[in-house]
């Protein structure tokens, strides 16, 4: 079984517009993928990431204009943090955000200085410095920003899952996906990996009662992982497919393959690298236009007119 790291994490927006303005204006990142919901295409779906939406930088949301208020809780994706490369690079998203009327919060997480604020639907994001950890070289830097290239966010580091308990995720992690428990890192809390020497494939597994989440604006409904390619999202899938609970089969979602299936409350995504964001569209291009997948493009008429402006 060969899984690398995060491909990407899905989250619920109330506004595609201030979303797109947030994530692209203020964090610096690029939309590469302005479509739909592929079971609902009322829905826009937006995707951000580095130039050319390299998995494992990848932030989705789901517009749901309608939606209530997010209730944190346990039993769910709690937050997620982005890797920036320096402590120089933190201060200066500090104050980014704080001229953007944010509210940041200076922490250390995992043992790395962090800052922790709320995106615009009250989504908890920590920017983590990286320094010399190992980060994917396929990451790319973002020519479509103001933000200087020695400060740019980097992609995804450790996702933060809370569950009433902890061990039958961690069984999981470890037994079934190939994760091992981190050593190296000063920190409480457990914390499993795929590759020491980096903390972009990084879960943070915290053990918490109380409350379930009730999904609302800012929900984390998926954290998707790297399978990368056909064969090994087949691997995984027969894997799944021996444990209890159903899962979505493999799933073609035209710019990568998924496969679905929720343990201990939490929503996994197995998705494959290829073919891509740029396998219909140029990267000049990426994100410019509404973009459907082949087996939507006779419905375009009827989308585009349930769709605002974007």
């Amino acid at each position: 079984m060969n899984i690398i790291g995060h491909h990407h994490i899905s989250m619920y927006t109330k506004d595609a517009q201030a979303n797109r303005d947030f994530y692209v204006n203020v964090l610096g990142l690029r939309l590469v993928e302005k479509s739909v919901n592929q079971d609902d295409p009322s829905m826009y779906h937006l995707f951000f990431g580095d130039e050319i939406g390299t998995e494992g930088t990848l932030l989705s949301f789901f517009e749901i204009p309608n939606i209530g208020q997010n209730r944190p809780g346990t039993n769910s994706i709690y937050r997620l943090s982005l890797l920036v490369p320096s402590l120089e690079a933190l201060q200066f998203f500090k104050k980014r955000l704080e001229h953007a009327n944010i509210t940041t919060t200076t922490m250390t997480y995992v043992g790395r200085p962090a800052l922790l604020f709320k995106d615009i639907d009250d989504l908890e994001i920590m920017l983590v410095v990286n320094d010399d950890y190992k980060v994917p070289n396929k990451w790319r830097n973002n020519s479509y920003t103001d933000v200087p290239v020695d400060y740019q966010i980097l992609g995804l580091g450790p996702v933060e899952l809370r569950l009433r308990d902890k061990t039958p995720t961690l069984n999981f992690l470890t037994d079934d996906l190939g994760y091992k428990v981190r050593n190296n890192l000063s920190t409480a809390e457990t914390v499993v990996t795929l590759d020491e020497d980096g903390l972009y494939t990084d879960f943070v597994i915290i053990e918490q009662q109380g409350e379930r989440v009730k999904p609302g604006r800012g929900y984390v409904h998926h954290i998707a992982v790297n399978t990368p390619n056909d064969a090994d999202l087949t691997a995984v899938y027969d894997k799944i497919n021996t444990l209890p609970r159903n899962n979505s089969g493999i799933i073609n979602r035209f710019f990568f393959k998924s496969l679905y299936y929720r343990q201990n409350s939490i929503m996994y995504e197995f998705a494959t690298a290829k073919p891509g964001f740029t396998v219909d569209t140029t990267i000049e291009d990426l994100g410019k236009h509404l973009n459907l997948p082949e087996f939507l493009e006779d419905r375009r008429a009827e989308i585009e007119e349930n769709l605002h402006d974007l």
